[in-house]
């Protein structure tokens, strides 16, 4: 019996069964075809109903020119904003832009600058084996980092290649929901709604470092955001 890929996604719930079934076709088909299924597949647009980032208003946002900004980028901030509910919450989502905004330097910075030697050995962060540290360097918009951090994302991604090309791959793939985790491991969502923006602030940066460049990206998100 021949069975319909696209019907079967909309069926998968990861149980034993299906992960096995899913695992036993990728290893029948070619790595060259993966790539390309993959690279349509991350490629894909988000829901036109709920897509807020677009290279326009990361323009509005950051100065930058709209052309700085390509559809996987925009895109992952979009997959980022539906998967921890920021979408549906614009005040939420200007406090948690602000703060992404901040800490790279208006998007610039999508990579830690230094060169991750420091975290060779780290084995709080799971890096047990020689260059590691380097591989798994912070990347993405909140810095991920270490090898634990980037094998829960790879799981949460359900992309192997987090692990097997490390930080590059993941500033340039995965930006933004390389904090998927974090950002639901700390509520960050709740945070945001029921506490206000230092309060965001605090629980992701620790304290109130940069206070005062945070406060004036928030107060042109809510104006880009349109937050009275």
């Amino acid at each position: 019996m021949t069975i319909n890929l696209n019907s079967a996604a909309k069926y998968y719930k990861e149980m034993p069964h299906q992960v096995a079934a899913f695992n036993f076709l990728e290893s029948k088909i070619p790595e060259n075809i993966l790539d390309e299924f993959a690279e349509i597949y991350r490629a894909a647009p988000s829901n036109p109903t709920t897509e807020i980032i677009t290279p326009e208003i990361m323009q509005q946002l950051t100065g930058y020119s709209a052309s700085k900004f390509d559809a996987t980028f925009c895109g992952d901030f979009n997959k980022l904003l539906m998967a921890t509910g920021f979408d549906k919450n614009r005040s939420a989502l200007a406090m948690l832009t602000a703060n992404l905004m901040h800490e790279t330097a208006n998007f610039v910075y999508m990579q830690e600058i230094a060169d991750g030697s420091a975290y060779e050995g780290r084995t709080d962060l799971g890096n047990t084996q020689p260059g590691w540290g380097k591989l798994y360097k912070g990347a993405g918009v909140l810095m991920l980092t270490g090898r634990y951090n980037y094998e829960r994302a790879a799981e949460k991604l359900h992309d192997p290649k987090v692990l097997e090309r490390g930080c590059d791959y993941v500033a340039n793939q995965y930006p933004f929901r390389s904090a998927l985790s974090w950002i639901e491991d700390n509520k960050l969502l709740d945070v945001c709604i029921k506490q206000g923006f230092e309060a965001c602030c605090v629980r992701i940066n620790g304290g109130t470092r940069g206070m005062d460049d945070r406060l004036t990206k928030y107060e042109i998100c809510k104006k880009v955001f349109g937050i009275l």
